[in-house]
């Protein structure tokens, strides 16, 4: 076999990294006048981020670092009367096992300054603490052990819940997350829900008395995908049930005059079967009753992982939402009537609300500046920060130039296309088409690990096509949906066809030269490819799937049956599930294709790709296969910044090799 030399890795040149999202997290306090945000860094040297919180009067024109901790600080939030600030830090662990890394604890400081406290102090860690109403408690989550604990000369683990391992977060054996409230203060604290079942979105009641959580508590919740609403007294006791739902539920938030509790959430038509629906905003009365949706009639999914915020009126609800590219905040009122809060050709990440709805903060992206901080209040919309000033002064951005073209089937389908960095009119470019993950995404309108992608890509003379096809989301449930049951089909031929526009209205763009690449379900899709035509000369394939039937049984969300074998079982329906597995075409793979995985990716497992790997050599396939140990599913947006840098070098050589005859 000849070995192919090939430059050294060091030598392909990246443009500068940076974190993903390096301003997050934007709190307002209660009186709209001060915005808490997060602010993070790469250490290269350390090989690490830094994340520490820093503070902005909205009179000011800069901020100000408010926390220099040792390790990396997070989750600020604003006491109910503006005077401390909580947060999350793992500068200190619990103090019992120095060979176990420090977990995040809550702490809390004066505004005015002065030493942080340390309030918890648990052994698992605390998760999304949140005020009570009067300031005088904190609530959190944190996991609890409910099997034996093994001897300390053990390291085996006993399993007996599918549910045990999370892609980022490893391991967790027999260990539940349940709600704890703890005196802001300090002390000890008190355990709220006890038992064999995970506790997720929380919220206080406006007077602080009780708590309503998300979870479900029913004989068969490990094979259920429902998930119910229950309010418990803040003292502990046997939890109420106050919505069986059948459907899941996300954010949570309880309306300030008591009367209502609004959630994120869809219904389930068919138990069996979780085929994709929008997620609404909804609410139920508080005292018990039949929810109503709110945004049944607004066609697009409401964002659960970005929370909802009622108004002081109680006569609104503030949610985000995707929408052709672009990601925003609308509200709701409570007959159901949606309007627009922020606007634009970006993406907003977090926001928060002042105590009288006055002051929306939020971070936000678009294809020229990272995330920065954001305000909305009576003068309008209008950026606060420039924190990657620096940044954008050794970081070249080549504009992508968005296009809409009209599928076979007559839907109309957006995209994007860059050019490559010192174009020149009448040449023509190798172009590579970028697949996004999901398959329920989008690409966007922001600057972020992905885009960055792309301008590393257009940077070393390639064009860059990214588009939006089928299942991707901001376009209406049924252009999410269609592919239920159908991936391959016609996600499948919305990317072909947006081949098809680029080269027939694009001449830079060189047909000969083509490549494709993906990762998780753009991995997916790229083996989907490369088993189906050979109009690419080259693809790289990342983090991907190859084979539905193992895939049931390794991924940490595979044993919930995947609307893509249409609700059965893979050993019910061998032919159907290994008709959509790419493995079952590797013998009509030509195009050389470079796979990259991490080692402790529990989402889209290593075996997928060993799989992949050793079924294109066995049929003497060209293929290369790129291992990155210590690296979950998130790699190119959180991983090791050296290995963040290494994977995008990995992927350059590639297409330079085979796209632009470069060793």
């Amino acid at each position: 076999m000849r070995l192919i030399a090939m430059k050294k890795l060091i030598d392909y040149k990246i443009p500068p990294l940076f974190p993903s999202i390096p301003v997050a997290d934007p709190q307002v306090s209660p009186d709209g006048s001060r915005v808490l945000f997060t602010y993070s860094t790469i250490d290269m040297e350390e090989n690490k981020y830094h994340t520490h919180i820093w503070l902005q009067e909205l009179e000011e024109k800069k901020p100000m670092q408010f926390t220099y901790g040792v390790g990396s600080e997070s989750y600020p939030r604003w006491s109910p009367d503006g005077k401390e600030i909580m947060f999350l830090t793992n500068r200190e662990g619990p103090g019992k096992d120095e060979k176990k890394k420090p977990t995040p604890q809550i702490y809390v400081i004066r505004v005015d300054g002065g030493e942080a406290r340390k309030v918890t102090n648990v052994e698992e860690g605390a998760q999304r603490p949140e005020w009570s109403p009067d300031g005088k408690r904190i609530l959190f989550l944190s996991r609890v052990l409910k099997g034996e604990k093994m001897d300390d000369e053990s390291d085996a683990k006993i399993i007996r819940r599918m549910k045990y391992r999370w892609d980022g977060q490893g391991y967790f054996v027999e260990k539940y997350t349940h709600l704890f409230t703890v005196a802001s203060k300090g002390g000890k604290a008190k355990q709220v829900t006890d038992g064999h079942y995970d506790v997720e979105s929380t919220c206080w009641s406006p007077d602080g008395k009780r708590i309503a959580f998300v979870s479900n508590l029913d004989e068969d919740r490990e094979l259920s995908r429902y998930k119910h609403i229950y309010v418990i007294p803040v003292t502990g006791g046997e939890p109420e049930t106050l919505l069986k739902w059948q459907g899941t539920v996300s954010a949570l938030s309880w309306s300030p005059d008591g009367e209502y509790i609004a959630f994120t959430g869809r219904e389930i038509e068919d138990p069996g079967l979780d085929w994709y629906r929008n997620t609404e905003v909804w609410v139920v009365p508080a005292r018990g009753g039949e929810p109503r949706s709110l945004t049944a009639d607004f066609d697009r999914t409401a964002s659960g992982s970005s929370g909802i915020a009622w108004s002081l009126d109680s006569s609104q609800i503030h949610f985000k939402i995707n929408d052709h590219g672009a990601t925003h905040i609308c509200r709701v009122s409570l007959d159901g009537v949606v309007e627009r809060v922020t606007e634009g050709k970006m993406t907003v990440g977090d926001y928060s609300v002042s105590e009288d709805s006055s002051v929306i903060a939020f971070n936000s992206s678009d294809f020229a500046t990272p995330y920065e901080l954001w305000v909305r209040d009576g003068d309008g919309q209008r950026r606060i920060t420039d924190m990657s000033k620096a940044l954008m002064r050794r970081l070249k951005v080549s504009e992508p130039e968005e296009f809409w073209f009209k599928a076979s089937d007559g839907a109309e389908v957006q995209g994007w296309i860059i050019r490559p960095h010192g174009f020149e009119e009448g040449e023509r470019y190798p172009t590579l088409v970028e697949i996004h993950g999901g398959p329920r995404g989008a690409y966007g309108y922001d600057l972020s690990s992905a885009t960055h992608e792309f301008q590393v890509l257009a940077s070393h003379g390639f064009a860059v096509v990214f588009t939006n096809p089928r299942a991707s989301t901001g376009y209406g449930e049924e252009f999410a949906r269609v592919v239920s049951g159908h991936w391959g089909e016609r996600d499948y031929e919305d990317i072909m066809e947006a081949v098809d526009h680029v080269v027939e209205n694009y001449t830079f763009v060189d047909p000969e030269r083509l490549g494709c690449l993906g990762g998780s379900y753009g991995g997916y899709m790229t083996n989907w490819i490369v088993g189906h035509t050979d109009r690419f000369k080259a693809a790289v394939t990342m983090r991907s799937i190859s084979n539905w039937y193992s895939l049931m049984g390794t991924s940490d969300i595979g044993w919930r049956d995947h609307d893509v074998s249409w609700g059965r079982h893979p050993w019910d329906n061998l032919e159907e599930i290994m008709a959509k597995s790419p493995i079952s075409y590797l013998g009509n793979v030509t195009t050389p294709l470079l796979i990259l995985h991490s080692e402790n990716d529990f989402r889209c497992p290593m075996e997928q790709d060993e799989q992949l790997f050793i079924g294109l050599k066995r049929q003497g396939k060209v293929a290369e296969f790129v291992r990155f140990p210590d690296e979950p599913h998130g790699l190119p947006r959180a991983g090791q910044p050296r290995h963040r840098l290494e994977r995008l070098r990995h992927i350059v050589r590639w297409f330079d090799r085979y796209l632009k005859g470069e060793e």
